[in-house]
């Protein structure tokens, strides 16, 4: 049996967003693929400790943590390397003697990271001949300026997170991006090794149908996992302004706008009640979906790959969307789903979806296409090619 480190950052317990779900599945995928597997992981103080050794004890998976240190050191003013903060935290002592002590211990045959700023522990990694396998969650320059403004000093944050993106496909064996967009981009930069692997927590998500009713009203649904996310807080905006308000003008009493997530935004409150319903937190998920008519997901900006596009598509639920969220994925628009750029064609799309019969073809193809691009197998015939050959060396 062929023995993996997984080193990931805060560890993906509990799995609210597409990335921990995306990690956690990765980790399930290993043991099931029949891997040991052993975890290296920061941990924040606030998270479920008992759920995580819980989660070590259910899968027989040996899990180091380690508290994130946020240290402020004179190595990370001086050098431009460390001026993405995300990359000084793995030059930390205690995280490198950490990762030698379980390197000695555990004698990986291979090592695969999440992320792409966890560069500084790859000498350790390469010094001993360990293949190396890092997974994009997202194309971080780009995620960071997008998020947090182009600002000038998070546009020289952004060149440092750059540099981490350059050092870790130039020190990494293999690179496994997120989307097809992204692929190019490290293909861009000099990545030899890479492909795509969608996010590994959409195969539990697809489903044979969904059940598509003649429904006088509509409930249609918006499902950032937290609000304190800029892009989910700015897709939230135009649907509580613009689109909730304009579709309910032109058809009063059709549809109900459902938002879930964590963290709403106070100023957002006074948009309750007139034009949407807020649920919090679901724990009763699927439950909750069956009852859902239409996604509407606006992405005005954000890299990586958004859950809350593809697993309504995956499930079957009749999905509009912007066309820049599909990152280059190929779902066609009046096929698979619909495609909006303004508020008021995401309104006429809604108005669409009114026929009934056009909420079954879109559901319909949608599961199809979804099946052939994200099902178990094909990712795990993705994953196995690659740890295969490198565990082979």
């Amino acid at each position: 049996m062929h023995k993996i480190l997984v080193i990931t950052p805060r560890f993906p317990l509990p799995d609210a967003g597409a990335c921990e779900k995306d990690r956690l599945s990765g980790i399930k995928q290993l043991k099931r693929l029949g891997f040991d597997v052993r975890i290296l992981a920061k941990v924040f103080d606030f998270q479920p400790k008992d759920e995580i050794e819980k989660f070590s004890q259910d899968f027989g998976t040996h899990v180091n943590l380690l508290p994130y240190e946020n240290k402020l050191g004179l190595r990370k003013i001086l050098n431009p390397f460390y001026w993405d903060g995300a990359a000084y935290e793995y030059a930390s002592s205690v995280t490198k003697k950490a990762l030698i002590k379980i390197l000695d211990e555990f004698g990986p045959d291979l090592v695969w990271v999440d992320y792409t700023y966890l560069w500084p522990l790859y000498g350790i990694l390469r010094r001993r001949k360990i293949p190396i396998i890092t997974r994009s969650i997202n194309f971080e320059p780009w995620h960071f300026l997008q998020e947090d403004g182009y600002s000038p000093l998070n546009i020289i944050k952004s060149l440092s997170k750059l540099l981490s993106e350059i050092i870790t496909i130039h020190k990494s064996d293999f690179l496994f991006a997120i989307t097809r967009k992204e692929e190019k981009i490290y293909r861009l930069l000099g990545a030899r090794n890479t492909v795509t692997l969608p996010l590994r927590g959409l195969p539990v998500c697809l489903k044979n149908e969904h059940q598509i009713k003649n429904k006088e009203i509509l409930n249609v649904f918006f499902a950032g996992s937290t609000y304190s996310v800029s892009h989910n807080k700015k897709a939230l905006e135009l649907i509580l302004k613009n689109i909730a308000p304009a579709a309910l003008q032109k058809y009063p009493g059709r549809f109900i706008f459902h938002i879930t997530g964590r963290k709403f935004p106070e100023d957002f409150k006074p948009f309750l009640g007139k034009f949407a319903v807020y649920h919090g937190t679901i724990n009763r998920w699927e439950e909750f979906l069956e009852d859902m008519d239409i996604a509407v997901v606006p992405s005005l900006y954000g890299a990586g790959m958004q859950q809350k596009i593809f697993e309504p598509m995956c499930r079957g639920i009749p999905t509009v969307a912007s066309s820049r969220g599909l990152a280059e994925y190929p779902f066609k628009n009046e096929e698979h789903l619909l495609l909006a750029k303004t508020p008021n064609d995401f309104v006429n799309a809604l108005i669409k979806l009114l026929d009934t019969n056009f909420r079954k073809k879109l559901s319909e193809n949608s599961i199809n296409l979804s099946k052939k691009l994200f099902s178990q197998e094909i990712l795990d015939l993705t994953v196995l090619s690659v740890l295969n050959k490198l565990c082979a060396r």
